[in-house]
């Protein structure tokens, strides 16, 4: 059952200013947040959404029982707003990879090379760092855990040492490490 303009007019007046204050809370933008309000009244007049006063006499003496049809209403202007907010997001993330996808994603081959060499260079600075600043164990326990991808257990296993040692070891390692690598 549809709600008469008397009424809806009455329920605006008590409660716009709170519906639009969350609104604007949420969105941050006063043009959306007033799109928002407008929508969940015009929501309420066209019989969308159902307030629950068919059962309480309304007169234009008293005020509308506000606490339920109040609460609801700024329910659906939270509900407004949260799918706003979600489509605006989905249209940030298909705008962004849409941009990514049409942006030239293959570097002039100088610049490719370049970037290749570097990494070389650091790849190469970090083994020999390796082979003379850590033990020969620490320097096997890195290269079984980060090279073969062994898991504590198996490194443990493998060379004879507890899982606790193998961590110390790791530990040590990664800590010289970044030391030297990321001051």
């Amino acid at each position: 059952m549809q709600i008469n303009k008397e009424t809806i007019e009455q329920l605006f007046r008590q409660h716009y200013l709170r519906m639009y204050q969350l609104a604007r809370v949420l969105l941050k933008d006063d043009a959306a947040s007033k799109d928002v309000v407008s929508e969940v009244f015009a929501d309420v007049l066209d019989g969308k959404t159902q307030l629950g006063l068919d059962n309480e006499t309304i007169t234009s003496d008293s005020p509308l029982p506000s606490t339920n049809a109040g609460s609801y209403l700024l329910v659906c202007v939270r509900h407004k707003c949260l799918n706003l907010l979600s489509r605006q997001k989905m249209k940030d993330r298909v705008h962004h990879l849409l941009k990514a996808d049409t942006s030239p994603s293959i570097l002039p081959l100088e610049a490719a090379i370049a970037e290749i060499d570097r990494e070389t260079d650091k790849y190469e600075a970090i083994l020999a760092y390796m082979d003379t600043e850590l033990t020969p164990q620490t320097r096997k326990v890195l290269d079984l855990r980060f090279r073969q991808k062994l898991k504590y257990r198996e490194i443990a296993t493998e060379l004879g040492i507890s899982e606790v040692a193998v961590y110390k070891h790791l530990a040590q390692g990664i800590r010289k490490l970044k030391q030297k690598f990321n001051p």
